[in-house]
């Protein structure tokens, strides 16, 4: 069986740290997020669901096709925010994280 690694939350912390202050761009992100998840992740069931949520939201994103469920990239870095204070909430490391998207 191939070794995937393991990650925690801070792994994605900092993925979202770096995408929204435009360290890397949206492309980027999703790739990064979707290799994540591949990964054996160290997180608390609370985290778990706030990170899934988090890769559904860079599914969602569509630049191009418009459908019901896709989304913008306003509307990512919004959600991105908001899964980074949600963490917060649960007592992650994110003393360093500004959750104000840029460009919102």
């Amino acid at each position: 069986m191939e070794n995937y690694g393991e990650v925690g939350v801070t792994d994605f912390l900092c993925l979202m740290k770096e995408y929204l202050e435009e360290k890397i761009d949206v492309d980027t992100y999703r790739h990064g997020v979707f290799a994540l998840m591949k990964k054996r992740a160290r997180l608390s069931d609370d985290e778990f669901r706030i990170i899934e949520v988090a890769f559904v939201d860079a599914d969602d994103f569509d630049p191009v096709l418009r459908l019901e469920y896709t989304i913008l990239e306003p509307e990512l870095k919004r959600r991105v925010a908001l899964s980074i204070k949600g963490l917060a909430a649960l007592g992650s490391e994110v003393f360093l994280f500004d959750t104000n998207p840029k460009g919102s």
